[in-house]
């Protein structure tokens, strides 16, 4: 792949060997190679950790194994430094008490809560707005770890938990800036959902595409029986946030996987962003064909699947409308982190927000890790998974 669909750090051999290094401490008891499993040849590896609180196995995936298994270990390190309660130092305060403006963080609330949850005592966490020179602020903490219990902590299901923002690398800023992404994209995607007949109306004509990777890459699908969807979901900020299904157009006796896999990505281009998107929805096709994952449960592989609902989106795969123009989606073209960085931050701040948080995650004794969660609250969290 081109060197721009690339995160900044080490070099992806001596990512992985650092990595290896830590595996133990991370609680890691497996990695597996699990791209024979389908046709595609994308690579995807999982990485076990079987006393998660989250999940026990995180996927990665990449244009070579190595940059796979990087991708897979990172996203545990993610959730295993996210979960280390004994890690935070919480406060216990009502929203009205701190101050907290009204629409700080209504987007983020569960559907359903009650309207009075201001007044009640929850835990809260010192973050940083890196918009405002690091000035400190309170954050939901319910918003910030992934110890996933049940029955669930006092005073919490309040807010959405999920993963979004959650980010590792080996240099602050790359972690930075891939958790800010991730919130772009999820805002994005939850706002195509609110789009009456998105998908007949944002699709990708592919035939516009004149990326050389990219191009390389839908033939490559199309060769091995695929089809695939590209749509274009709005973001306030103006980044490319693209969304791809991928399908397999064969009879149901002869398919691997009947429904379509889906993958989202950011990029501060239109190309970047598919490529991603497109390496997402091959990762969540070997979820489904792997039935690892501890979040799909049997419920997720019916013993009578909907035909008619399948063919009808096999359908739209193949021949629904194309109507937008892959250069009609505006991106920008950084060369560096620090570029990219200084872009997307005066374009967050040109859209109108004034307030991104940073929380820099305690990885003692794995220091050479940097782990943050972004919490953007002006961006919608998605709500669906």
């Amino acid at each position: 792949m081109l060197e721009r669909y690339e995160r900044s750090g080490p070099p992806p051999h001596e990512a992985l060997k650092r990595l290896m290094t830590m595996r133990e401490l991370l609680g890691i008891t497996r990695i597996a190679d699990i791209t024979g499993l389908d046709v595609l040849d994308i690579p995807v590896v999982q990485a076990v950790r079987p006393f998660s609180l989250l999940n026990s196995v995180s996927q990665g995936k990449g244009p070579t194994r190595i940059e796979a298994a990087v991708s897979a270990i990172l996203e545990t390190a993610e959730s295993y430094f996210a979960e280390r309660l004994a890690h935070y130092d919480p406060i216990a305060a009502s929203a009205d008490s701190l101050n907290i403006p009204p629409e700080r963080f209504e987007a983020h609330l569960q559907p359903g809560v009650d309207p009075g949850w201001r007044s009640s005592e929850i835990a809260w966490i010192h973050a940083e707005n890196i918009l405002k020179g690091g000035l400190r602020d309170w954050v939901p903490f319910e918003l910030v770890h992934t110890a996933y219990v049940f029955p669930p902590r006092p005073q919490e299901e309040i807010f959405a938990s999920s993963t979004s923002g959650l980010a590792a690398s080996f240099e602050e800023t790359d972690s930075i800036l891939h958790g800010i992404m991730e919130c772009i994209e999820r805002d994005a995607l939850t706002r195509a959902e609110r789009i009456h007949g998105f998908f007949q109306r944002r699709r990708i004509d592919p035939r516009t595409i004149d990326d050389p990777t990219v191009a390389s890459l839908l033939e490559s699908l199309e060769a091995k029986g695929l089809l695939v969807g590209l749509w274009h979901a709005p973001s306030p900020l103006g980044l490319p946030v693209i969304w791809c299904h991928l399908m397999e157009d064969r009879p149901p006796e002869t398919a691997i996987l009947h429904h379509p896999a889906e993958g989202s990505a950011a990029g501060f281009d239109a190309a970047s962003a598919i490529a991603h998107a497109i390496y997402e929805a091959a990762q969540s096709r070997l979820t489904a064909i792997s039935g690892a994952r501890d979040d799909l449960t049997r419920a997720f592989y019916p013993k009578y699947p909907d035909w008619q609902k399948i063919a009808a989106h096999r359908r739209l795969l193949s021949d629904g409308p194309r109507d937008i123009h892959l250069h009609a989606i505006t991106g920008q073209k950084c060369t560096s982190v620090g570029d990219r960085m200084s872009a997307l931050l005066a374009q967050i701040e040109g859209a109108g927000i004034d307030t991104v948080y940073r929380i820099q995650l305690d990885t003692r004794p794995l220091g050479d890790l940097s782990v943050v969660r972004i919490v953007i609250p002006a961006l919608m969290p998605l709500l669906h998974g």
